[in-house]
């Protein structure tokens, strides 16, 4: 039976606010390590995204943090992403209702004054990105020397997309007696380099078996044509409550969104060409099912927490098999079912059987066509919706198993041409809409400093 929020020492006040947001009890992650961070030590958990990681560490951070004083954060949360970071944000600031406590967002792609006036009057909690932090501390707007409690929110995430530099550095300029609490999905590798160098006696808690990647949702592999692609993504998603569709390009991205759109669905939109207040927009009509069809590249999905997302289509190949497993893991989580779908052309065949095996993923390729009812129930995750391929050899196109029909005079050449722009020919792009300061000294120039480090859980 899970453990109430009370009976873990948290709050009355905060759990007032729980109960209220309907979270009267506390998940895995939660029971274990709630107790700790709030007794003070540095944390260690292992557990992926949609596994609760936020409230983990961010009930602790919102009972324990101090009150600050202009430009001086008494707590921060470092993310991968800009769209992790405004939701994390979200859930802290939600609880805060009631409070003196004062939550602020940092990141990229938005006024940098802004968010500086934010912290001249004095903000207690940062969640932030790297890269815009370290341009607030080198423009000396803010000073993390009365930081005292540190989160690594998604560490493994971080060290992938190349920020380990800027966090490190970051980590140097905080108040060496902190309490650093880090969070990934992997604590092995560079991520054990982190708890190692910046992280003192810390207690680890590990959520076993518990991936809501690869083992947790149903996959099914589609040869289809050039031609029919876009077709077949508007059949399966027809079926779905909710699908997030992973392409390749910005420009593919707003070209499949078009077809979509022209087909009558709701779709939003969100690349790294889109202003982060259209991608908030973005997100949050797909997140209220305002729009049932999220078309995204990877970095602008990266770190989505979505509930009730059953379907996730890879219109464009993921870059590798941990791309794929990142794919995955945005559907069937925290125990709900969910269906990943991936299109593969003619000149493909023989990538996605090597990133098969690579995941334990034992399927074949079964044909699909843009007039195929059937695919319209993908969603539901029955395995016969569609009649499994025959066996074939080494090379398929070499067998008599199904052939994605394409234009004439198609080779692969043009194939691998055409899929390198990330969709369909024809259309053009097209507009989306999908989506009094108090005193205190400003900050002196960053600070170096040794010490040893932390990470995070969205609920």
């Amino acid at each position: 039976m899970s453990s109430t929020f009370e009976s873990l020492g948290v709050s009355e006040q905060l759990v007032r606010a729980l109960v209220e947001a309907g979270m009267p009890t506390a998940l895995p992650i939660q029971e274990m390590c709630i107790p700790d961070a709030l007794a003070g030590h540095d944390v260690c958990g292992k557990a992926n995204t949609g596994s609760g990681k936020t409230l983990a560490f961010g009930l602790p951070m919102l009972q324990n943090s101090l009150k600050s004083r202009p430009y001086h954060p008494t707590a921060l949360v470092l993310v991968p992403t800009r769209e992790l970071a405004v939701q994390v944000h979200e859930v802290l600031s939600n609880l805060t209702r009631g409070t003196k406590k004062r939550v602020e967002v940092v990141y990229g792609g938005v006024s940098i004054n802004r968010q500086s006036q934010s912290i001249k009057r004095g903000v207690d909690i940062i969640v932030a990105t790297p890269g815009r932090l370290i341009d607030l501390i080198h423009r000396r707007m803010v000073d993390l020397d009365q930081v005292q409690m540190v989160v690594l929110d998604e560490a493994d995430r971080m060290a992938d997309m190349g920020f380990l530099p800027q966090v490190e550095e970051i980590m140097d300029v905080t108040n060496q007696d902190r309490q650093t609490m880090l969070f990934s999905a992997t604590l092995d590798g560079v991520i054990n380099g982190l708890v190692k160098r910046y992280m003192k006696n810390p207690i680890r808690h590990e959520l076993p078996d518990e991936s809501p990647t690869v083992d947790s949702a149903v996959h099914h592999f589609f040869a289809v044509s050039e031609a029919d692609r876009a077709d077949v993504v508007y059949m399966m998603s027809t079926g779905a409550e909710r699908t997030l569709v992973f392409v390749k390009t910005q420009h593919g991205t707003d070209r499949l969104a078009q077809r979509l759109e022209q087909k009558g669905l709701s779709v939003s939109v969100m690349h790294g060409g889109i202003r982060q207040a259209a991608r908030e927009r973005a997100l949050a009509r797909f997140s209220q099912g305002k729009s049932s069809i999220l078309v995204a590249t990877d970095v602008a999905a990266r770190g989505l927490d979505v509930s009730g997302l059953d379907l996730v289509i890879q219109f464009d190949l993921p870059e590798d098999h941990k791309a794929y497993v990142h794919r995955a893991g945005r559907t069937a989580r925290a125990g709900a079912k969910g269906v990943v779908a991936t299109l593969v052309l003619d000149h493909q065949w023989r990538e996605i059987k090597r990133m098969q095996k690579i995941l334990g993923i034992n399927q074949g390729i079964a044909p699909a066509r843009s007039d195929d009812d059937r695919l319209k129930d993908i969603a539901s995750g029955s395995t016969e919706l569609i009649p499994p391929p025959q066996e074939h050899s080494n090379d398929p196109r070499s067998s008599g198993e199904f052939r994605p029909r394409g234009r004439t005079g198609y080779g692969q050449g043009d194939a691998k041409r055409s899929s390198s722009h990330g969709g369909f020919q024809g259309g053009s792009r097209s507009r989306f809409s999908s989506g009094g300061a108090s005193g205190g000294s400003r900050p002196a120039a960053s600070r170096s400093g040794s010490r040893s480090g932390g990470y995070r859980g969205a609920r």
